[in-house]
């Protein structure tokens, strides 16, 4: 055969072949993929902007703002189109490295989405941005609702704050975006469903260069849903007044409630940090300081640390006697003579206090009578009564993060001692110290039973029609002649500086050992006695004594609530020292 014959046929086999190739991508993409590659495309000419919804607010339950939201500029990037040189001046404008606007922009898998790399941008660096926005390949500014902590860092551990959604948090809940804020902490997390809102949406056409041509207007925009505003239990006021008697202190906890009902009236950590820093976002230097401040102002100190109860506990070793064996009211044991020897150890006690009987044991806080008390009574009772009080369990509250504490049992005991534990062991436990270890809330719930018959509410941050309590099943015959025992402490006791002329007030000192350096002053109480209106319990770290630090500074919360809620006709000032050593 000619061989021009056969290489025209090869030509021709060629181009058949490449035509029916050509023809089926045709028909490929045209008509099996048509839909997919017209959506890409409507993509990368219509762009879907989402328009945040403001948060809902928080509010104190007096209706004042704790939480609120205020307008912020951000810039954004189209990674497909911004060059080097828009890279460079954005730089120098915002202070972030070209890297860091580049890393951020990544987190957005579709290069032709807007990714927001900065946030509450100065209304300076917005101008700058505007004069060159012309020349500026992929760069966008705007508005967006940002939160607003009005009272800084007052409300930290409480309120929360909001934090940039991360991509995990996103995958885990569609109703965000990139560039969205989500609650991280405190009620800001815990009710984040219910503050957050949903999100509006604005179609418009981009070009090229994806920059904004104008508005679809055959896809109808949606406008945002404001998120629902949140009335809180705490009293903004009462809040302010703690914070400037602890002014002096580095270190501190208090909770007030409400102890008919659980509602929290206060709750303050010190040290704290300023939640409206976390709008600007905090790079992983500043992150890294903050995580490592050995005073740990991220950690909220009510609710999370941990520590002995002091002498704060012997108020619920002496309920645990009377209600397994009320003949103990009138026992006698051993007089006290500043010390009890066990073995070849001495175990010792803040004073002499001579022989006593269970109340003035309570009112003059003697370590030598529990000692033998919490012998008599054994470890299962103790163990036993103490987690009906609610200790070794959380709350319930409504936040997150609570700790559980530790309340050490027989088998606790054994496992961590093996089964040659000691007495000592139950001596320690007796007066509050040792292996047990509660948190402030733990200990202000406890001593709520004595408002409520015995039963303990759930404490509460945010208003309820209704109160869960639980029962601790303990003898009412128990609480009164324990409940007799605190107003002594207050009226003749080691809490004498927590006194208030013409208020009874119910109460307990505790000084809390602390191994790593000075003790820690406790008090917990509430008033009026007859018809109980707050309920504080106060922990200052490293400040000794409970009598000489934490009464009296309990005294100034209980008058200051008091008398901003008319409870009481006129408040004197009660005396700052006494005769009687503090616990």
């Amino acid at each position: 055969m000619d061989e021009r014959v056969v290489n025209f046929k090869i030509i021709r086999n060629i181009i058949l072949i490449l035509a029916v190739v050509l023809v089926g991508w045709s028909i490929r993409l045209q008509i099996v993929e048509g839909k997919k590659y017209s959506r890409l495309s409507e993509e990368n000419r219509i762009r879907r902007i989402f328009n945040p919804a403001p948060r809902g607010r928080i509010l104190d339950r007096n209706g004042v703002e704790v939480a609120n939201t205020r307008p912020g500029f951000y810039v954004s990037v189209v990674r497909a189109t911004i060059d080097d040189e828009t890279l460079s001046a954005l730089s120098k404008i915002l202070g972030m490295s070209i890297q860091d606007i580049v890393e951020k922009s990544k987190i957005e898998k579709n290069v032709y989405n807007p990714v927001k790399i900065a946030h509450d941008i100065s209304y300076e660096q917005l101008s700058m941005i505007e004069e060159k926005i012309d020349l500026f390949n992929g760069v966008e500014v705007g508005v967006e609702p940002l939160r607003h902590y009005p009272y800084n860092d007052l409300l930290f551990h409480l309120v929360g704050f909001v934090g940039e959604i991360t991509c995990e948090e996103i995958e885990g809940d569609p109703g965000y975006v990139l560039g969205d804020y989500i609650g991280k902490m405190g009620v800001e997390r815990y009710y984040e469903k219910i503050l957050k809102g949903t999100h509006g949406i604005e179609y418009v056409e981009v070009d090229a260069k994806g920059k904004e041509v104008g508005k679809i207007a055959e896809k109808r925009s949606v406008p945002p849903t404001p998120g629902v505003d949140v009335n809180i239990t705490i009293d903004i006021a009462l809040t302010e007044s703690i914070s400037v008697y602890l002014r002096d202190f580095k270190k501190a906890a208090c909770v007030c409630l409400d102890p008919k009902n659980g509602a929290v009236l206060a709750l303050y950590s010190k040290p704290s940090f300023d939640p409206n820093l976390f709008i600007h976002g905090l790079n992983s230097e500043e992150w890294n300081t903050l995580l490592t401040d050995p005073s740990a102002p991220m950690y909220n100190r009510v609710t999370m640390s941990c520590y002995p109860p002091g002498s704060t506990f012997k108020t619920f070793i002496a309920l645990a006697a009377l209600d397994s064996r009320m003949s103990v009211k009138e026992k006698r044991f051993e007089p006290c003579l500043g010390l009890y020897r066990l073995g070849r150890r001495d175990f010792k006690c803040w004073k002499r206090h001579g022989s006593l009987d269970l109340i003035n044991a309570i009112v003059y806080s003697c370590d030598v009578y529990f000692y033998q008390l919490g012998r008599s009574i054994g470890i299962d009772t103790i163990a036993d009564r103490a987690s009906r009080f609610g200790f070794g369990k959380r709350t319930g509250i409504d936040l997150h993060n609570e700790k559980t504490g530790n309340l050490p049992g027989r088998s606790w005991f054994e496992k961590r001692y093996g089964l040659n534990w000691t007495q000592g062991h139950i001596f320690n436990l007796s007066i509050g110290q040792g292996d047990l270890l509660v948190t402030p809330l733990q200990l202000a719930c406890a001593y709520s039973l004595f408002v409520n018959d015995g039963k303990i509410p759930m404490p509460h941050v945010i208003g309820r029609n209704d109160t869960t309590y639980f029962a601790t099943n303990i003898s009412t015959e128990a609480i009164e002649t324990v409940k007799k025992a605190l107003i002594g402490v207050v009226e003749r006791g080691t809490a004498m500086t927590a006194r208030i002329p013409g208020i009874p007030v119910c109460g307990k000192t505790g000084t809390s050992q602390n191994p790593h350096g000075d003790d820690h002053a406790l008090f917990a109480g509430y008033a009026p006695v007859d018809d109980p209106q707050i309920l504080v319990c106060l922990l200052v770290e490293n400040a000794g004594h409970g009598g000489s630090v934490a009464a009296p500074i309990t005294r100034r919360i209980i008058e200051a609530y008091l008398n901003s809620h008319d409870h009481a006709d006129s408040l004197a000032s009660a005396p700052s020292r006494s005769n009687v050593q503090e616990d």
